[in-house]
């Protein structure tokens, strides 16, 4: 499977329609259950939703336009719908979603008036995204958006400004407790408010807010213009590339020992792609074989129940540091699914030998045959060898 996939040109166009509800766009992209007998089901149609908004980000930069606005309202509808299932903090995309609120909020900001051709301009295109996503992110009922089109999104969020309160904190703090992303320190007050937020609207159980806009009654007053907030993860990125280069002894062994996620393996794939370790003259190999090691470990102790002989405060501070947040088969399926996409990417695009990480496939496919997943990947792995077996 290729993580770099996208939505084809026929499924763009099924989605391009401004007057047509996001349940009727998206149904001819296949119902989210049919996906459960393919290959990496939910989770690779997701990427693919994930791929197109961000390569359609941009084009609505560039040349804005209303098939624009409704492919990123669709794909973003389709994302969620995908993965409702999910708790909002243990969600795969909770990132996209939060660092696209980071991203483009203040972008979103300015009200201008519609272009002489008649569509919408970019910053109303960011509005009305930024603003689905947090509707989204805070309706009890999702399925209310069903029936909306991208151009009556477009007339409720930007024509008469119906946003609802939203305070990002609440979800940056998700990311922050279940490792995702690095916990930063705040003002005592700002901590204060947040901690208040994040209590009184429920979100530490059911990751939804109580204050939410519906289209049927929205709060009708003009959003105040977002501070821009810092992007935490772009920030560490930037942290990363500069410790490589300059202290690689204490960069190797946070890149090796980073969590099981989505936004860490797309890192680290993309330094793969573009050779980014070679050019500091650090091999590749050994990392990516340390890593995946690292990532067997933390997914052998989501299986394992808390050891009671050992101390709370020992166990906590551990596991935290390591990423070990949530336990049982989901958390591990969950985990292994994400290792095999990245090792299978790696694999497809001769971004690292076979050899260099041979035994840490063959752990995987013995240790984890019971999740139907590593059976393909094994018959994945058993083809491209020319039939040798990976014997457990």
């Amino acid at each position: 499977m290729d993580i770099t996939a996208a939505l084809t040109p026929p499924e763009i166009a099924a989605l391009s329609d401004a007057d047509r509800a996001c349940v009727n766009a998206t149904r001819e992209l296949g119902k989210p259950n049919t996906l459960e007998d393919t290959a990496l089901g939910v989770f690779e149609e997701s990427l693919r939703m994930k791929n197109t908004l961000d390569a359609f980000e941009e084009k609505a930069r560039k040349t804005p336009s209303w098939p624009t606005l409704s492919v990123l309202v669709n794909c973003e509808y389709r994302l969620y719908m995908l993965n409702q299932s999910t708790p909002l903090r243990n969600n795969p995309f909770l990132s996209h979603w939060v660092e696209a609120i980071q991203r483009l909020d203040c972008a979103s900001a300015p009200r201008v008036s519609l272009r002489p051709h008649g569509g919408p301009s970019s910053s109303e295109i960011h509005t009305v995204r930024v603003e689905f996503i947090k509707a989204l992110l805070q309706s009890p009922d999702p399925s209310q958006f069903a029936k909306m089109s991208p151009r009556k999104m477009y007339a409720d969020f930007v024509e008469l400004g119906q946003m609802g309160e939203f305070d990002v904190r609440v979800y940056v703090r998700m990311l922050e407790e279940e490792g995702i992303y690095e916990r930063t320190p705040e003002p005592p007050d700002v901590a204060e408010q947040t901690a208040s937020a994040y209590s009184n609207t429920g979100a530490g159980t059911s990751g939804k807010t109580a204050s939410s806009y519906s289209p049927e009654a929205a709060s009708g007053k003009a959003r105040e213009a977002p501070r821009p907030r810092l992007n935490d993860f772009q920030q560490w990125k930037q942290d990363m590339l500069d410790k490589l280069q300059h202290s690689p002894n204490t960069a190797i062994p946070e890149l090796t020992h980073l969590p099981i996620e989505l936004s860490y393996l797309d890192f680290l794939t993309t330094l793969l792609q573009e050779k980014t370790l070679e050019s500091f003259a650090i091999e590749s190999p050994p990392i990516i074989s340390d890593y995946i090691q690292h990532a067997l470990r933390l997914t052998e102790k989501m299986g394992l129940p808390p050891d009671a002989s050992t101390s709370a405060t020992l166990s906590g501070t551990n596991e935290e540091a390591e990423g070990v947040l949530n336990r049982g088969r989901e958390a591990q399926t969950r985990a292994v699914k994400l290792l095999l996409l990245f090792i299978r990417n790696m694999i497809r695009k001769a971004l690292v030998p076979l050899e260099a990480i041979y035994f840490e496939i063959q752990e995987i496919c013995v240790r984890y045959v019971w999740i139907r997943e590593v059976r393909e990947f094994r018959a994945f792995i058993e083809e491209g060898a020319g039939g040798e077996v990976v014997d457990g």
